[in-house]
């Protein structure tokens, strides 16, 4: 089992640019204060995003006792970092209408103490951090006693630590959407939103999405919101699946909708992906109970050569329909269905609407098992 634990707000910098100010907002100064525990050569510089990249806003001025005040300008909630010497990066999310803020901070370890009163919105965001770093110390726990059970092949407790992290991700979950809908009108329930898994809870980002794009309209993540959910509602529970049509192994054109009329389970994966490959026999398993029930499997391969692809197949034992472009992740049915990682599958219904996904091991038996047993 492999955990990949995403760091809040981290593909926002990547991505976000500077909202534009709001005719309808008044700028405010917000008086940022505070105290650095440590000194070091360079500057306290607040930083903010444009072109894509964090940029130098305003130098923060240190007395002797490394304290310091500075005023800045805010006619709308956003997001900025305050950079201590280049060792020690924290975000801020500051609104006009919390015109005092109080900061002290380790100023030197990037993982060192850093405490902020006066802004709701900021203690909003770490207090979701933590609960984040919950699931981050579970997974690396259970990953230890996963290694052993793999290494002595005993699937069951294999199957029984799946479903622990199965569990605590979701408990987890819950409460950070519990958390976020305590937030009011707090920029920081569309930055949580915006990290949130759209497979798991696209309803729940299309409510916060429609809420702030009443109440807080002109904000750039906002506007990213709102655009990524309208980009994901084809791919949402209840949606038909967009067709795939790709080369199979002989070169022939498959279309997904050719098989309407099963349950189909679209299954991104490549050779090379070792989750992938440590998966398939389970689906083989289960493609041979209930294929003749009426289970396909519809294998979109994102590999760059054939020859990689087809051995992988055979060696595997994937008798169920493959396609492929060879294009990797620029693959167009990649494209198509936001495939960011792999494996990622779509179980779709006899009418090719998306059922369910990402189901994987212990999770997909128990849904098929559910749709062909009546368990």
């Amino acid at each position: 089992m492999k955990v990949i634990v995403r760091i809040l707000v981290l593909s926002l910098i990547i991505s976000a640019c500077n909202s534009q100010p709001s005719d309808s907002n008044p700028t405010s100064d917000v008086t940022i204060s505070g105290k650095v525990n440590n000194r070091a050569d360079g500057e306290v510089i607040i930083e903010v995003i444009k072109d894509q990249k964090f940029v130098k806003l305003k130098t923060v001025p240190l007395n002797e006792d490394n304290s310091f005040s500075i005023k800045l300008p805010i006619d709308e909630p956003d997001l900025y970092r305050i950079n201590f010497f280049n060792k020690q990066w924290a975000f801020l999310v500051l609104n006009q209408h919390q015109p005092e803020v109080f900061i002290t901070a380790d100023g030197t370890k990037p993982d060192g103490l850093f405490d902020i009163k006066g802004s709701k919105d900021t203690e909003y965001l770490m207090e979701v951090q933590k609960m984040r770093a919950e699931i981050h110390l579970f997974a690396e726990r259970i990953n230890m006693a996963f290694t052993k059970a793999n290494q002595a092949g005993d699937q069951k407790h294999i199957e029984e630590l799946q479903m622990q992290y199965m569990d605590k991700q979701k408990e987890i979950n819950n409460l950070v959407k519990e958390k976020v809908r305590s937030m009011g009108n707090s920029l920081t329930a569309v930055l949580v939103a915006l990290e949130l898994d759209p497979n798991e809870d696209f309803a729940f980002m299309d409510e916060i999405a429609q809420k702030f794009h009443k109440s807080l309209p002109n904000s750039y993540f906002t506007k990213q919101l709102v655009d990524k959910v309208n980009t994901l509602r084809k791919l949402a529970i209840g949606a038909v699946a967009p067709e795939i049509t790709m080369e199979d192994p002989d070169g022939n054109m498959i279309s997904l909708s050719s098989l309407r009329g099963n349950y189909v389970m679209i299954d991104f994966w490549a050779a090379w992906c070792r989750p992938c490959r440590a998966e398939n026999p389970n689906v083989v398993a289960l493609y041979k109970k209930y294929n003749s029930k009426g289970f396909e499997v519809f294998g979109v391969s994102l590999d760059r050569k054939k020859e990689d692809w087809l051995k992988a197949i055979e060696k595997d034992g994937l008798s169920w329909t493959h396609v492929s472009d060879l294009q990797y992740f620029n693959s167009a049915a990649a494209q198509l269905y936001n495939i960011q990682a792999i494996p990622a599958t779509y179980l779709l219904d006899k009418e090719g609407k998306i059922i369910a996904k990402n189901l994987r091991g212990i999770a997909l038996r128990k849904k098929l098992e559910e749709l062909f047993d009546g368990a």
